[in-house]
């Protein structure tokens, strides 16, 4: 099945109540994640901080947003990204989205995890 269509794909019904279930009422996802490792072109969407430029890793990502893994430190909540994913040279496809930051994680390796929603 290609990539787009993963990301269109819905979950169905009985899925999304398993997937209540068996998260806390903290979680605010509403689609079941898809665990995958591909390579992810990040900027920020104010030009002002247009030299900044990140390929980072997807860890895993819906239809509605993503998350990935980075090293670089200038992310915060709230911030807007030009999010290029899949990324890279052998990639058919490439899909570019407005995004939105709404979590940051930190891994015990010094590393950053980035979650972003899709707006547009």
């Amino acid at each position: 099945m290609p990539l787009l269509d993963i990301l269109e794909a819905p979950v169905p019904a009985q899925k999304r109540s398993e997937l209540r279930s068996h998260h806390s009422t903290r979680d605010a996802r509403r689609r079941e994640r898809l665990k995958i490792s591909l390579p992810v072109h990040v900027r920020p969407f104010d030009a002002r901080y247009a030299e900044i430029e990140d390929v980072a890793q997807v860890i895993d990502f819906t239809r509605d947003g993503l998350f990935f893994r980075t090293c670089m430190p200038h992310y915060c909540l709230g911030m807007r990204l030009i999010v290029t994913f899949p990324y890279g040279d052998k990639v058919s496809a490439h899909r570019r989205m407005l995004t939105t930051v709404v979590r940051l994680d930190r891994f015990d390796d010094g590393s950053r995890g980035v979650a972003v929603r899709v707006l547009l």
